[in-house]
């Protein structure tokens, strides 16, 4: 299954609170599955639809960002709500034995000081042997340069998979080395307030599914 292709790293930039998501179907996640995906035939794709993910922004990432005097406010599509913010997924197509593909969000984060902007937007969840999040990152929305934001920490992975859904909760999102520098050199002011393997939030997500034979593309 190649329908989407692996985005070209870019330089070290980025950084915020996003999505993340399906990395729970990577193997060596599936011991924490509270109940496991129905089987599929040996040659076909998941598609994830009609759902979002929702992210809950750390206390102590929440209070960082509030010291600094940065707001964090969604970009259209994505809302905030009581959950926390949430981005709508466009499409995810995975494959259903290997578990490899990519999912898409749609809409995305503005990071505000003063008259500093700083967008994140289109995250893509690619997996692979390397499981990423990236997103699109500018100083004007939509941004142009795709680069990995966050490291996902699955340890406490939870999956609730039926016939035509799926939830993932507890996937942790941790800086990455290139998206903190980003964010100190935009809003440190000189000092280094982020740091990589900051704990940024917990996302949560959610999904309609349908499988197809592979070769029905």
């Amino acid at each position: 299954m190649r329908m989407f292709r692996r985005p070209t790293r870019a330089a070290a930039l980025g950084a915020a609170v996003v999505t993340a998501m399906a990395l729970a179907l990577v193997p060596g996640a599936q011991a924490h599955n509270t109940k496991a995906p129905p089987a599929a035939p040996a040659d076909a794709d998941t598609l994830l639809y009609r759902g979002a993910t929702t992210v809950a922004l750390d206390p102590g990432a929440g209070a960082a960002l509030k010291s600094l005097g940065i707001s964090v406010a969604p970009t259209k599509p994505a809302y905030a709500g009581k959950a926390g913010i949430s981005f709508p997924i466009t499409l995810g197509v995975v494959d259903s034995t290997t578990l490899a593909g990519q999912i898409r969000h749609a809409g995305g984060l503005v990071f505000t000081k003063g008259a500093t902007k700083v967008y994140l937007t289109r995250y893509f969840i690619d997996i692979d042997d390397t499981p990423s999040l990236s997103g699109l990152v500018g100083a004007g929305a939509p941004g142009t340069a795709r680069a990995d934001l966050f490291t996902l920490d699955l340890s406490g992975l939870k999956v609730d998979a039926g016939t035509r859904h799926i939830t993932l909760s507890g996937v942790g999102l941790k800086l990455t080395a290139g998206a903190a520098d980003a964010l100190n050199g935009a809003f440190g002011e000189g000092a280094k307030p982020f740091t990589e393997g900051l704990l940024i939030g917990t996302a949560t997500v959610a999904a309609r599914t349908w499988t197809v034979p592979a070769n029905g593309w």
